[in-house]
C-alpha cells in the first residue's frame, strides 16, 4: 500500500468538520495507511477505529472500506500534547 495513492470518501459535513479540528486528508491517509498495513485498529461495529502518533500530536481516525478498495471517513480529530512548566 505505500506509494499507492488512497482512495478516501469524505461527504462534505465530514471534510467541514476536519477542517474545524485541524485535520488535513494527508493525516487521514497516513492512519489509514498505518492501520491497515500493521493491522491494528479497533473495530467498533462496521466501522474501524485506529491512531497515530504524527509529530507532537496523535490522529484518530473513524472509517470503514467502502466499494472498489475506497475508505468511508465518518469522522477524526485531533490531541495534541501540551507541555507544562518544568518538562
Amino acid at each position: 500500500m505505500s506509494g499507492v495513492e488512497m482512495k478516501l470518501q469524505i461527504s462534505d459535513l465530514v471534510r467541514e468538520t476536519l477542517e474545524l479540528r485541524g485535520v488535513r486528508e494527508e493525516d487521514v491517509s497516513a492512519v489509514i495507511r498505518d492501520a491497515e498495513e500493521k493491522g491494528e485498529k479497533a473495530y467498533k461495529g462496521d466501522r474501524y477505529m485506529a491512531n497515530l502518533r504524527i509529530g507532537e500530536a496523535t490522529f484518530h481516525v473513524e472509517y470503514s472500506l467502502g466499494t472498489g478498495g475506497i475508505y468511508l471517513v465518518h469522522t477524526a480529530y485531533v490531541h495534541k500534547a501540551m507541555m507544562t512548566m518544568g518538562q
